[in-house]
């Protein structure tokens, strides 16, 4: 990728290196004409497009970070389908490679890191973000001893376990500081960060890291399951306090770490008391060198007269020069020429024309004339030497940010993203087939370009497919399973199922909430009652047969259940019969003899 354009803005000159998820370059930046690093995602995880549109959001949210000791991040794009990072280029090493070069670091060293990535740390949970991958490549240290932490966000997607088992070079080196919690797989918090931090600091004090193993499952379950060796067991001449931090941060239980990186930054500030007096700075007697004594020589006295014409002459001499300073530093001086509010030709015209050199420099959002010196120095009327340069601030205008695409991204991601980086958010909800409610569609203006600070963008966002109207099928004489295939069919859904006693077979549905043949939305719950069958009563009869005659006695109900014969049978002249039956009310008996109906008796 050496030598082309990304963009159309950065410029790649040299490769810095490479990692599990990207390839890094030295580049500039050919609008600001600065040094940037531009990380560029390897091409087998741009293939991931949900893993790279949340890349993206992320980078964007990273973005809003603005610390000395966080590595700034600039701007997001993509070229020719991979993602690119643009951030601020850092001179220096990380630490990983410091500790390898040097071996462990001082006390004072140790603790000096530590106070800054703490620093670092608390702005970023302030802001919400959780770094989740510290470690020593992720610290950079420029040479006159300012602490950097790169890759905030990062390992949002690289964290999980399956990641550190497969991915190689840096990804597998992760395991080594993870959190306990980070290697069971759950979620990591702020606490995660300040246990990674205090592993970093283990091996920067001691040159190695605190656990070690043949694979990284057996690191993590370290991580779950064992302490870490006490650092002055190795080097007792690492001050108590710091040890005492250190294994606080890499408590297993992450209650008994410290709160929060503010208070862990205090901790290492108080114990840099101990660690970081150095020999040259402490209090020492130092003994007091003897002068000799040099003999006095004699000499004549000067004449009074001689003394006087030395002193005229001494007189001349120093006026002569300052005269002569005087005419070359304050010769030849002119007042400044007053340019704020001209147009930028026309002020660097007149400076010119008036023996000055001129420099310009570019601001943005200073009002709305643009194009116009707002700010000089030398102020307009100034007295100064002929030939001196004078700078002049010119209005741009607006400022112009990099306007992502977030086609896809939820409304939240979305809305952090652009209120970030200072545009304004207008929601509109559309219903879509095949976005998912809560997503955006599309955007307006549209995304992957520049947009003056400000902008009003407005995002479409998903409110899911249309809810169409369906016709309610008839569901009585069904069972409960035949209702719930009839409503699934039209999109409907089956709500509650009571029962009543019916004549109806029981447990089919004499009864729905909504009329067959009534449209409603897709989704609807339709409400059924289903038979419980009628409820059953006994009931006693008596019968006389007639005393002069014996013949057959037969008994009919009629009721809810229909009309059946329960009794027939021949009997004997005076007999009385006494039964018990089962009816369903309400109904009557029927007694009939010798084939006539003899009697009805209701109940």
């Amino acid at each position: 990728m050496i030598g082309q354009l990304l963009g159309n803005r950065y410029e790649i000159i040299a490769k810095l290196g490479s990692g599990g998820m990207a390839h890094v370059y030295r580049a500039r930046c050919t609008v600001l004409n600065r040094i940037v690093t531009v990380k560029v995602m390897r091409k087998e995880l741009a293939e991931d497009k949900d893993f790279v549109h949340r890349f993206q959001i992320e980078a964007q949210a990273v973005a809003l970070l603005s610390h000395p000791n966080i590595v700034s991040i600039y701007d997001v794009g993509e070229e020719n389908g991979l993602p690119y990072l643009v951030m601020e280029y850092v001179e220096g090493d990380n630490l990983k490679e410091i500790i390898r070069q040097k071996g462990a670091l001082s006390p004072a060293e140790t603790v000096n890191i530590g106070i800054q990535v703490c620093a670092a740390l608390d702005h970023a949970h302030s802001k919400g973000i959780i770094h989740r991958d510290i470690k020593p490549h992720n610290i950079l240290v420029t040479p006159g001893g300012r602490v950097k932490v790169a890759d905030f966000g990062m390992a949002r997607f690289l964290s999980v376990p399956g990641a550190t088992v497969t991915q190689s070079g840096t990804v597998m080196g992760s395991v080594h500081y993870f959190s306990p919690e980070q290697a069971r797989g759950e979620e990591a918090s702020y606490q995660s960060d300040l246990y990674s931090l205090g592993v970093v600091l283990y091996e920067a004090v001691s040159g190695h890291v605190p656990y070690q193993g043949d694979n990284p499952i057996t690191i993590a379950l370290k991580h779950i399951q064992e302490q870490p060796p006490g650092l002055r067991l190795e080097n007792p001449s690492i001050p108590e306090e710091l040890e005492q931090i250190i294994l606080k941060a890499m408590a297993r239980d992450k209650e008994m770490r410290f709160k929060s990186a503010k208070e862990m930054q205090k901790a290492l500030s108080y114990s840099g008391e101990f660690s970081g007096t150095q020999e040259e700075e402490r209090t020492r007697s130092i003994p007091i060198p003897v002068i000799p004594e040099r003999k006095t020589l004699s000499k004549k006295r000067m004449h009074p007269a001689a003394i006087a014409a030395l002193v005229v002459c001494g007189i001349l001499l120093i006026g002569g020069v300052l005269y002569g300073f005087s005419r070359w530093y304050f010769g030849d001086t002119v007042s400044v020429p007053d340019v704020v509010e001209l147009p930028q030709a026309e002020a660097t015209a007149t400076l010119k024309s008036a023996g000055f050199r001129v420099e310009v420099d570019e601001v943005f959002d200073q009002g709305k004339e643009t194009e116009v010196v707002i700010r000089q120095d030398p102020i307009g009327g100034m007295k100064v030497k002929k030939g001196r340069l004078v700078r002049i601030w010119v209005n741009k205008g607006q400022s112009s940010i990099w306007l992502p695409n977030l086609a896809g991204a939820s409304e939240r991601e979305a809305r952090l993203a652009l209120e970030g980086r200072g545009f304004k958010v207008k929601i509109n909800k559309e219903n879509h087939e095949s976005v998912a409610a809560g997503y955006v569609i599309r955007q307006f203006p549209e995304g992957d370009q520049n947009q003056p600070k400000g902008t009003e963008v407005t995002l479409i966002v998903s409110s899911g497919p249309v809810v169409k109207d369906v016709v309610v099928p008839s569901l009585v004489g069904l069972t409960v399973d035949q209702a719930k295939a009839a409503l699934g069919s039209v999109e409907l859904n089956l709500g509650e199922v009571k029962e009543e006693p019916s004549s109806e077979e029981k447990g089919k549905i004499i009864k729905q909430s909504v009329d067959p043949g009534t449209s409603v939305k897709k989704g609807q719950r339709i409400d059924v009652v289903v038979s419980s069958g009628l409820k059953s009563q006994q009931r006693k009869l008596k019968i006389e047969v007639p005393e002069d005659q014996s013949g057959e006695i037969r008994v009919v109900v009629k009721d809810e259940q229909g009309t059946r014969e329960v009794y027939k049978g021949t009997h004997e002249a005076g007999d009385q019969i006494e039964k018990s039956f089962e009816v369903y009310p309400p109904g009557e008996f029927q007694i009939y003899f010798q084939g006539q109906l003899n009697k009805t008796i209701p109940f």
